[in-house]
């Protein structure tokens, strides 16, 4: 599998990232010869030493490949001619220095990781994880965003979430190659057996169908659940409780989905849909701090990381939705609130 990966090489000094015509196509071999390169080190050197301005200047004169694979003329067309459907293309940023040094660390740990590098002004890393299941290639973006906290998890990680890069999941980003002198490449890499949950079209525009929230036997395929278990264990709660658990549980989740596969240009407007949750509410006031968390928390990561979420008015934006929720009857709620009086008089 490691053999059959190709990129398309680009390398333009005075254009840098704007480059769209590839140089050439090469494969992981060549890849590594170009990231051990005397160029590649004296370049990266001048990056690290230079102010931010200097940097975004010098990081010109870097070259890049994408990692999804290879394009015949331009890289702007998401028609690629190669396609790396197995590979999982990586890009944690915005990392403390102990921290580089500690996520470099646990990805190395993993049989799955092809390579592993420090990004050019070492505030990163880039890292190839090679995977069992496959990637479609036309929705290979939203795909890999829709599960994003789902590979965090499988490569150990679930801390650095909000620093993964949605922008590398894209086929046409461009992933700079920059020294490192610990570079780790493991050719004879084992896949990392995962199963990535399918993305469809129709999931861009639904909230969630109703009897995927009226169910009480639905299950999260993601699994992502707002509660821990003894929150919902019907030991610590009464059946009326834990029956309105299960029920925002399933609600809660299908709103989570949603949000993790939005499209960019609707991320904002898409906030107020946590008003549903929010008006109902008051039939289980002991879960509102737990819901507004888990929703806050879902609404920032459409964004890519909290500071992106911050610098969009995201948390401002959500307080004012939940906020402004009216309060609302709820049929299914009322039916399990009838349900159980009906057991205790018969």
């Amino acid at each position: 599998m490691v053999s059959k990966l190709r990129f398309s090489l680009f390398y333009d000094k005075k254009k840098g990232i704007y480059t769209t015509i590839p140089h050439e196509d090469i494969d992981i071999f060549k890849l590594i010869k170009i990231y051990k390169s005397a160029y590649i080190e004296s370049t990266t050197e001048l990056i690290r030493k230079a102010d931010e301005q200097t940097k975004k200047e010098l990081k010109k004169q870097l070259p890049f490949i994408t990692p999804y694979g290879t394009f015949q003329n331009n890289r702007v067309n998401i028609n690629l001619n190669h396609f790396n459907n197995r590979l999982i293309c990586l890009d944690i940023d915005g990392l403390k220095e102990s921290e580089v040094i500690l996520v470099k660390t646990i990805l190395i740990a993993q049989q799955s990781t092809l390579l592993c590098a420090v990004s050019p002004r070492g505030k990163g890393i880039k890292a190839f994880i090679l995977i069992s299941d496959t990637i479609s290639l036309e929705n290979c973006y939203n795909q890999l965003k829709l599960n994003r906290d789902h590979i965090a998890q499988s490569i150990g990680l679930e801390n650095y979430v909000s620093k993964i890069d949605l922008a590398q999941f894209r086929p046409t980003q461009p992933w700079f190659i920059s020294f490192d002198e610990n570079l780790y490449f493991n050719e004879k890499c084992i896949t990392l057996s995962i199963k990535l949950i399918d993305y469809s079209e129709n999931r861009k525009e639904r909230l969630y169908f109703r009897d995927e929230v009226e169910s009480e036997n639905h299950r999260d395929t993601l699994g992502i659940k707002p509660y821990t278990d003894s929150e919902i264990n019907p030991l610590f709660m009464t059946p009326i409780k834990y029956r309105i658990s299960v029920y925002f549980n399933n609600a809660v989740n299908g709103l989570i989905k949603f949000f993790a596969v939005c499209p960019d240009g609707k991320r904002h407007t898409n906030i107020i849909k946590v008003q549903l949750i929010a008006s109902w509410i008051h039939y289980a006031p002991e879960l509102e701090d737990t819901l507004k968390n888990v929703l806050l928390d879902a609404c920032c990561k459409m964004y890519g990381t909290y500071e992106e979420a911050k610098r969009n008015n995201v948390p401002k934006s959500f307080e004012i939705a939940w906020s402004k929720a009216p309060k609302l009857w709820n049929e299914t709620i009322e039916q399990i609130l009838h349900d159980i009086k009906y057991k205790k008089t018969n």
